[in-house]
């Protein structure tokens, strides 16, 4: 009897069925893609996600029903990548709606979340705004310090202390762990972090939770993990330049955690390869934003409509995807191991 290789049935693309979060700063907005939503403000979809809160499972083919955990623990570097140490899904990709101001809030970095206790992954992450409107508060002003800014915590002049910007559809920020933010009302957007539920609220605006009552606060900790040198910055605009295999392509980010790349596909039938072998070693994770998208591994095909993601394993090899409608606008998310 022939020997079948364990890692053959990661071959084939991966979907899982989200995992929703109802807060109290959430919308409905979600509707326009997704028929599934749970009653109330839904603020945040957890499309690929290995935490307890919203643990991601597969939702269909030969692994349905298993968890990114379960499947993380079994394949390893078959599933992530030829640099995979072990541990958690290393990332983590939400939809998020916010119809009001989140908290002002900050993530550990991964040294601080060790010595802190709340984990081994700090939460270093980015945001592309999918449509107009919306607002950030990200990093505090020049000439604010830590004496200045809890001042302002007793005074509930917060928002002064943080840079306000103003969002358009198709704008990118980079968030370094330990910089204070928070995502105002209007925003609706796609991001990428490592996989880390760790948030320090420092203020929320005076407002009540679902419950009533005062959502918790974490001030020593925020005053600890606060880096009062990140004076913010504003909107990363790269252009778009022609890929080599058609369409468009542009690099949103490369850092120690992640590589985050943007493509349009704008032609029926139009296909972009990876071929960079470095990065077929490594699982990609694609999100399609707008239009439909049939994504092809050497194991199977999986058809993308907007704001649906898949993950490729790296066992896979790469992956081709061939344009299904004339507006498709396709993430690349990575990790990279250090």
């Amino acid at each position: 009897m022939p020997v079948t290789n364990p890692t053959d049935s990661l071959t084939a693309p991966l979907h899982f069925s989200p995992r929703y979060q109802v807060v109290v700063w959430g919308g409905r907005r979600m509707e326009k893609w997704r028929k599934d939503l749970p009653e109330g403000p839904v603020g945040e979809s957890w499309d690929l996600a290995d935490q307890d809160r919203g643990m991601s499972v597969v939702s269909a083919g030969p692994h349905k029903g298993k968890t990114l955990r379960e499947l993380t623990a079994s394949y390893g570097k078959a599933l992530v990548g030829d640099g995979f140490r072990g541990g958690s899904f290393p990332l983590l990709v939400k939809l998020i709606d916010a119809s009001d101001r989140l908290s002002v809030q900050v993530h550990p970095d991964d040294a601080l979340a060790v010595q802190l206790g709340v984990g081994e992954n700090g939460k270093t992450e980015c945001w592309l705004m999918v449509d107009d409107g919306g607002e950030l508060f990200v990093g505090t002003r020049p000439g604010v310090d830590r004496a200045a800014f809890e001042s302002a915590l007793q005074t509930g002049a917060v928002e002064e202390t943080l840079n306000r910007f103003h969002c358009s559809r198709g704008d990118f920020f980079f968030l370094r762990a330990r910089t204070v933010h928070a995502l105002g009302k209007g925003c609706l957007l796609y991001e990428v972090q490592q996989s880390s539920d760790v948030t320090f609220r420092v203020w929320d605006w005076g407002r009540m939770g679902l419950d009533g009552k005062p959502r918790p606060m974490h001030i020593a900790e925020s005053l600890k993990t606060i880096d009062f040198s990140r004076s913010g910055d504003a909107a990363i605009r790269p252009a778009f330049a022609p890929h080599r295999n058609g369409g468009q392509a542009r690099t949103l980010v490369e850092c120690e955690f992640f590589t985050v790349h943007e493509r349009l596909l704008s032609t029926e039938g139009q296909q972009t390869q990876h071929e960079d072998p470095a990065d077929a070693r490594r699982c990609s994770i694609i999100t399609c934003l707008s239009g439909r998208v049939r994504i092809v591994t050497s194991g199977g095909t999986l058809e993308l409509e907007a704001m649906q993601t898949a993950l490729i394993p790296a066992a896979a090899r790469g992956f081709t995807a061939q344009a299904l409608s004339n507006d498709v606008c396709l993430m690349h998310a990575q990790p990279v191991f250090g």
